[in-house]
């Protein structure tokens, strides 16, 4: 072999390896949910399009987000797309651990940000940089027995007092439960919602915790007094038990995420086929939409960022949107979806995905605290709904608990 031939062949070897490097591995991290399992189902035909090789790992949502910025901090490189809970969005912000999107997006043929309202535009934005597309739109529903309610001459509650009203009759009726939500490890869900809807707040605009204030503690009580209309065991009942048993027993209604939809209305999973409707969350004082759900986005110390967006695009495009759906996917607050009629034939509640104007939308606290303050929350609550402690004055322990929490939000 010529030394010319040499040169040319170890050409080809460094362009093959670089080749393999870019295209061969593409590792995603997720956490085991409805939305992790569509996007596994996408993997194929990601791969026999592109010739790219996708692995996938998924870690439990209580070890992820730790896990997750553990391995940036490291410069591991270790994960080229990830998703994370919305609530982590100022965390992983602060931390540097995502990269910014808006370049891509802008340039984006098929990702098409317009096609979400306002509010779910900014949804992923941390300090004016996208960094985490929108993975799922879960507003807070209620969702409700059509057979029960239809027996007892019952509608859909349109505030709280007829959501209480009606799981009175229902369970006084005795053919099933009131209602249920998660009273249990996922409490401030339900407790944050029913303070925003009673016109209060968490903390004012410096920071200091405001749970204790007369909209807080109306809406403690009113968490407290729900549970005489629940099934027995409900006080422990996390998000996840509480939809299990709505699926599993009679009960006439649940206020709960839209994006619990394939658990609830796939027939594979629940016995009351064609029995489960849905409507708006009730309104208390303040017309207000809790609105959850995930993000995903690249790392900042992604290998290979580009094959990343690639993956991304390709999975939660608007061309792929119906499909991303129809893989059991939490829906995508997308326009084309949530007024799509074909869709709208077989999921009637995409319509809620439709939040209106007027609606102030509200999420978990964007705080690098968060961690913190749940769990704080969590521990004050358990005894005031158990009835061990009065509800003023544990919230009054609350918020004195919650003040070095908060601090240390504008610690530098």
């Amino acid at each position: 072999m010529t030394p010319a031939g040499r040169v040319l062949s170890a050409a080809a070897l460094l362009a093959a390896l670089t080749t393999s490097a870019y295209a061969g591995e593409l590792n995603l991290f997720l956490s085991p949910s409805p939305s992790s399992t569509a996007i596994q189902s996408f993997i194929p035909a990601f791969e026999k399009k592109t010739g790219h090789t996708v692995h996938f790992t998924e870690v439990p949502y209580d070890e992820m987000h730790q896990k997750l910025l553990l391995s940036i901090q490291l410069k591991q490189g270790q994960y080229d797309v990830a998703m994370f809970d919305n609530s982590f969005l100022v965390a992983f912000g602060a931390a540097g651990a995502m990269q910014p999107l808006d370049s891509r997006i802008a340039a984006s043929k098929d990702y098409d940000l317009n096609d979400f309202e306002k509010g779910q535009q900014d949804y992923g934005k941390y300090k004016d940089k996208m960094l985490g597309l929108t993975l799922s739109t879960e507003p807070m529903i209620q969702w409700y027995r059509t057979d029960i309610y239809k027996d007892l001459g019952l509608k859909p509650a349109t505030t709280w007092d007829e959501f209480t009203a009606n799981a009175k009759k229902v369970k006084e009726s005795g053919k099933a439960d009131g209602a249920i939500i998660g009273w249990g490890a996922n409490v401030s869900w339900w407790w944050s919602t029913l303070i925003w809807s009673n016109g209060g707040h968490l903390y004012d605009d410096k920071f200091n915790p405001t749970v204790n204030t007369p909209e807080a503690v109306k809406a403690t009580q009113y968490l407290k007094d729900l549970l005489a209309f629940a099934p027995k065991g409900a006080i422990s009942a996390t998000s996840d038990d509480a939809t299990n048993k709505f699926l599993a027993t009679d009960i006439g209604a649940m206020v709960q995420y839209s994006g619990y939809w394939g658990m609830l209305l796939d027939p594979a999973n629940q016995k009351y086929l064609g029995k489960i409707g849905t409507a708006p969350m009730p309104k208390g004082s303040a017309n207000i939409t809790h609105l959850s759900g995930w993000n995903i986005g690249i790392p900042i110390d992604a290998k290979n960022p580009d094959v990343a967006w690639e993956f991304l695009e390709f999975v939660l495009g608007k061309s792929n949107a119906k499909a991303y759906l129809q893989a059991g996917a939490a829906a995508i607050g997308r326009k084309s979806i949530a007024n799509d009629p074909e869709l709208l034939a077989k999921h009637p509640y995409l319509q809620l995905l439709n939040i209106p104007a007027d609606s102030r939308i509200e999420r978990y606290p964007q705080l690098r605290v968060w961690p913190e303050f749940d769990t704080a929350v969590r521990d004050a609550l358990a005894p005031i709904l158990a009835g061990e402690v009065e509800v003023k004055p544990g919230l009054d322990a609350l918020n004195e608990k919650l003040k070095p929490i908060l601090a240390q939000e504008t610690a530098k």
